[in-house]
């Protein structure tokens, strides 16, 4: 584990009044970044190469973590024609830190998406309306990102949505917070039944499950609440909810590992064999 110390972290937070003291509200804290790049994997399923973008804009720590990490990392070969195949494919990853209990931060690499080897996308919206952003939560400058997972049936349709996580940008008491994150999932989950994604080219299965990330930002004093590539955006990470047909096994990686506004089906793209441990 990498060990880095975040200046200044919980400040980023915009204020509310606590239930628990600062020590305790400082513990439920947490900071990431997503970081983008190509990856090209061997025959064997071992890592030939990996390219970070814009590498001069990531913080030394994180470059560091990620150059040793990376190497290591093995995939499930892919296969074409029958035999082996080099792989090539986008990638997306959340680096993340928390706290440790003697003050200092800890990264680690919590969550990982890869594109589809040698491919373009399994699945593309056709209608993709943005939920609106709900007056009382700009009201009081609640910011967040909701994690929906969705089940797409064969002409395209959703049959059902959910809101998997959603993580948030402000800190208040558990009853606050709480009624923040419904009032997020609720117009993203509602917005989202109307979405309209491409017919399935395979009919082996009625249903496709899609992972789509819909973040929430405001422009505070002139300056958007999102994060630029490089920077930490700092957060408190929301309780994971159970989807009764949601087959994680099904999943390549962690949501909040794909890019705003990206679309994932499970499934599809490359399918990394080494744990990720996060911080």
């Amino acid at each position: 584990m990498k060990r880095w110390w975040l200046g200044g972290l919980c400040v980023a937070l915009s204020g509310a009044a606590l239930a628990a003291g600062p020590e305790a509200a400082g513990k439920r804290v947490q900071a990431s970044m997503l970081v983008a790049g190509t990856i090209e994997v061997a025959t064997d399923g071992s890592v030939a190469r990996y390219a970070l973008d814009h590498p001069e804009e990531l913080p030394p720590a994180v470059k560091d973590l990620l150059g040793k990490a990376i190497p290591r990392w093995k995939f499930e070969p892919v296969v074409a024609d029958g035999k082996p195949a080099i792989a090539k494919a986008t990638m997306s990853l959340r680096v993340v830190a928390k706290p440790l209990d003697d003050g200092d931060y800890g990264i680690g690499v919590a969550a990982v998406h890869f594109g589809d080897a040698n491919r373009g996308p399994a699945i593309e919206a056709v209608q993709r309306r943005a939920p609106a952003y709900p007056p009382e939560a700009i009201r009081e400058r609640v910011t967040g990102t909701v994690y929906l997972a969705l089940r797409v049936d064969a002409a395209g349709k959703v049959a059902d949505a959910a809101a998997v996580q959603v993580d948030l940008g402000k800190l208040g008491s558990d009853v606050q917070m709480q009624r923040w994150r419904d009032r997020l999932a609720r117009v993203s989950v509602g917005t989202a039944r109307h979405w309209l994604f491409s017919p399935a080219t395979d009919a082996a299965s009625p249903y496709r499950v899609v992972q789509v990330p819909v973040s929430f930002n405001l422009r505070v004093n002139g300056y958007s609440t999102r994060a630029r590539y490089g920077q930490w955006n700092v957060y408190v990470p929301g309780p994971v909810q159970l989807v009764p047909w949601l087959d994680n096994k099904l999943l390549s990686g962690g949501a909040d590992a794909l890019p705003d506004d990206a679309i994932d089906q499970a499934g599809h793209g490359l399918h990394l064999l080494t744990p990720i441990k996060g911080a």
